[in-house]
């Protein structure tokens, strides 16, 4: 009979057979649906590029899922306290299975729109019921290295999509079908996962919205990574073009910064299993804004060696932000609130991921190309600030009104 993690004892230092297996399930459960996730975002902006849609429209469809991850965040904790954890993530590898099918049996826009849009509700509960399973599972001495693993491989699939698609190409249903398999491998694991319900499955006592003043570090640090991430991904190369690098070298830049941000997860959350969780917050927010003052000088001097370790160290510490941030949640919160919390991350994180691109791209257009540099700059080092208030450090129920 499967295991009930409801009665595990999540505190202790002791990995339990089963806990083990349900952490791989779960890991390989998510990033084999990272690899879904950029496949198809990266092949549906290349069928629109080929029949000569807009760049808003393109990158319209591209936001219709992140849509859905922010609405469907509000709702996902109520679900987590009806249903068994197993069943929902089951469920959604069911569902994005049917939606894929839906995607390749339409060329109607509008209703790319729609599908993606029911991706994203479908992908927040994937993400939430993952990340508040492994958290709890995880006995607390180990859990800063589970989430850098976590981050890190989930990091890795990432990069495995475009690179399928590089094989797949984009005409015909080989692209769809590999997405549908690749679905279907990612319910898998789940059978070796037992079976999860949240610890205490009481009424949280603060929503999406309030979280924000439960626990400003972390909402700010999700705010903070999603502005740098979606920043840096659709302008870090044309940053480099304007500043004089052939177009190879300005998609180095993004390649070494996103492979620091995944490799540096598992390190960084080693640290916080030794060291005080908050020091090493500090210390990544430091290494953040100390990297957005220094890789744009890096990149005048023109020493590509130079340049990607930089960016190496720069993207990996600052993507370190969100890990510490999910540790510091495993320890201030337990059950539905803690789902709660996971949920208000997608949240904040969305909000970030809009910001950024916008943002930036206005503030290049300002002072071509410096202003994304000093607009990440000032993000970063806000940050930095906010994280050496001690008082942040704890969450702060105790001053929730409502």
């Amino acid at each position: 009979m499967a295991r009930d993690f409801k009665r595990t004892s999540l505190e202790g230092s002791f990995w339990g057979r089963q806990q083990l297996l349900a952490l791989a399930a779960l890991i390989g459960c998510l990033s084999t649906y990272g690899i879904t996730i950029s496949l198809f975002t990266p092949l549906l902006s290349l069928i629109l590029e080929s029949r000569g849609a807009s760049a808003t429209l393109i990158g319209a469809l591209a936001m219709a899922g992140p849509v859905g991850v922010m609405l469907g965040s509000f709702v996902i904790p109520r679900f987590m306290r009806q249903i068994e954890g197993r069943k929902l993530l089951l469920a959604g590898v069911v569902i994005e299975i049917v939606l894929i099918v839906a995607l390749m049996s339409t060329d109607s826009v509008l209703a790319w729109f729609v599908i993606r849009f029911l991706g994203g509700l479908t992908g927040v509960v994937l993400f939430v019921v993952t990340e508040t399973w492994m958290i709890e599972i995880t006995p607390e001495p180990h859990r800063g290295r589970v989430m850098g693993l976590y981050n890190t491989t989930l990091a890795l699939s990432f990069a495995l999509g475009p690179l399928i698609l590089s094989m797949t190409g984009i005409e015909g249903e080989t692209p769809f079908v590999a997405g549908i398999i690749l679905m279907a491998l990612a319910g898998l694991p789940l059978l070796f996962a037992g079976t999860y319900r949240p610890s205490s499955a009481e009424e949280p006592g603060f929503g999406i919205v309030s979280f924000i003043r439960v626990a400003p570090l972390l909402a700010l640090a999700c705010f903070v990574v999603a502005f740098k991430d979606l920043a840096g991904v659709s302008l870090l190369p044309v940053y480099g073009l304007r500043v004089g690098l052939d177009e190879s070298s300005a998609v180095l830049m993004l390649f070494f910064a996103s492979i620091g941000g995944a490799l540096l997860q598992l390190p960084i959350g080693w640290a916080a299993d030794y060291f005080d969780a908050r020091k090493v917050l500090v210390v990544c927010a430091f290494v953040g804004v100390l990297g957005a003052l220094i890789w744009p000088f890096v990149v005048v001097v023109a020493v590509p060696g130079l340049l990607w370790i930089t960016l190496f160290l720069w993207w990996g510490f600052f993507a370190g932000v969100y890990t510490v941030a999910m540790i510091l949640a495993g320890q201030w919160f337990k059950g539905v609130e803690l789902a709660t919390a996971m949920a208000a991350f997608g949240v904040y994180w969305g909000m970030g991921a809009f910001a950024g691109p916008l943002i930036g791209g206005i503030s290049m257009d300002l002072w071509n190309p410096h202003g994304l540099a000093l607009t990440l700059v000032i993000v970063a080092g806000g940050f930095f600030a906010v994280s050496l208030l001690r008082r942040l450090y704890h969450p702060r129920l105790d001053r929730l009104v409502g």
